[in-house]
């Protein structure tokens, strides 16, 4: 009986299932923030090291990796960088996710070969794959859309097991990195990490150029000289680094632990200078993204902005207003089938005419002008978030000019292989 209950809440806690949002936002942050932080970085000095200087790791060592020069090093970066912003928009997700771990464990690892370990990339290193061999470009990825496109009227994603354990796994790696510093603490000095002034002296020694960290504040003589407070700190960097694993079980304390461990590795930064900035990055798992998402649905008044009338039986449409549907998140767009709903829309706005409609998808904003084709799919896009982005782009010559010629080719072509069995108009309104 207890053998099958530990089997059974070991089941759900790595594969309950999870809705594909959390960890389609968590793949998007988390590679946005590194595609960011490393874009201005450049490995091609480790070119230019002695190789009398190299001490391999077992990595390299094992697998035979090659120590390239400056110029095979910025052809490395560039591919991996680009793979990290093809990961974060999700093109190409499965194969860029896979790149973007490769090239990452070899770039993060070659400082690791001339003597000196860093501990700050690991985390990042595993997240790589373990996000390489899940499904995290099911949702929030360019890919998705494109799925949405090609078939319009596929189902939503399911919540499934595939979208927890990548999380999960992330996050006990991130549980036993800070569990493992808070025990090594322990082992190496006991209670005396806490009771004696070594913390002290070393934000002395940082505050006077004895070590080569370069923290951001120089303030670590003065943090030393508080009463107390190396050994307050002390206390909450053990507790808080070995105590870590308990967020992964308790919703009560796992607020607390996450901000403790985020202020922990913030106050490393600021007042010792390791740089933990990247580290930080893992915190996006945490955060379940579905719901936060549906919290602030709720609490968004509720109205429509724009109408959106297209050919629901055989429309040029279809692909666009499916990805229009994934992207309207907060629920401001209206879609409407001409076909099924003609009768319900002419009695409301006699000014459309179902001929036009049918050929160009139609937009009536909520102050009641018209748009049709190109200039529909613009009028949408101010309704929708990621809209607000390239909405702009989308009305700078000759973006528009080119927009609506595209458009009307597609839409001839349209017509050409649909067959309307109801009359329609041959004049519609004047649009806008």
């Amino acid at each position: 009986m207890r053998r099958g209950l530990a089997a059974e809440a070991w089941r759900k806690f790595w594969f309950a299932p999870a809705a594909a949002t959390s960890l389609g936002v968590s793949r998007l942050l988390f590679f946005l923030g590194l595609s960011l932080f490393y874009l201005p970085h450049d490995f091609s000095g480790w070119g230019e090291v002695s190789p009398s200087l190299r001490q391999p790791i077992w990595l390299f060592e094992t697998f035979g990796a090659p120590f390239f020069g400056p110029d095979g090093l910025v052809i490395v970066q560039t591919v991996w960088k680009l793979s990290l912003f093809m990961s974060c928009i999700g093109l190409f997700s499965g194969a860029s996710m896979f790149v973007a771990a490769a090239f990452g464990t070899y770039l993060l690892g070659l400082g690791h070969n001339f003597g000196q370990i860093y501990h700050f990339d690991a985390i990042l290193v595993l997240a790589f794959w373990i996000l390489a061999f899940s499904r995290a470009g099911d949702a929030w990825s360019i890919d998705s859309l494109r799925r949405s496109a090609a078939h319009a009227n596929a189902a939503p994603l399911p919540p499934s097991g595939e979208y927890r354990w990548p999380v999960q796994l992330i996050l006990v790696a991130l549980s036993f990195v800070f569990c493992a510093a808070g025990v090594a603490k322990l082992r190496a000095s006991g209670l005396d990490w806490i009771t004696s002034g070594h913390l002290g002296i070393l934000l002395d020694r940082v505050q006077y150029g004895i070590s080569d960290a370069d923290p951001l504040l120089p303030i670590g003589s003065f943090v030393a000289r508080i009463p107390y407070a190396p050994h307050l700190m002390a206390l909450g960097t053990i507790v808080f680094e070995a105590g870590y694993p308990i967020a992964l079980f308790s919703r009560r304390l796992r607020a607390g632990i996450i901000l403790g461990g985020i202020g922990l590795i913030v106050g490393i930064r600021v007042l010792m200078g390791p740089t933990f900035e990247n580290f930080l990055l893992v915190n996006v798992f945490w955060v379940p993204w579905d719901r936060v998402g549906a919290w602030l649905r709720a609490r968004l008044p509720v109205r429509t902005d724009v109408q959106v009338f297209y050919d629901g039986a055989c429309g040029l449409s279809l692909p666009a207003v499916a990805v229009m549907r994934r992207l309207d998140l907060l629920r401001r767009v209206a879609f409407v089938d001409v076909v099924s709903d003609w009768a319900a829309i002419s009695h409301r706005l006699p000014d459309l005419t179902r001929g036009r409609c049918l050929t160009e998808m139609h937009a009536v904003t909520s102050d009641g002008r018209t748009f049709a084709g190109w200039d529909a799919s613009r009028a949408v896009a101010r309704s929708l978030p990621l809209g607000w982005v390239i909405g702009p782009l989308l009305a700078v010559p000759p973006a528009p000019q080119i927009g609506r010629r595209i458009y009307r080719r597609l839409s001839a072509r349209h017509a050409a292989t649909c067959d309307w069995t109801s009359p329609s108009s041959t004049e519609g309104p004047t649009l806008s």
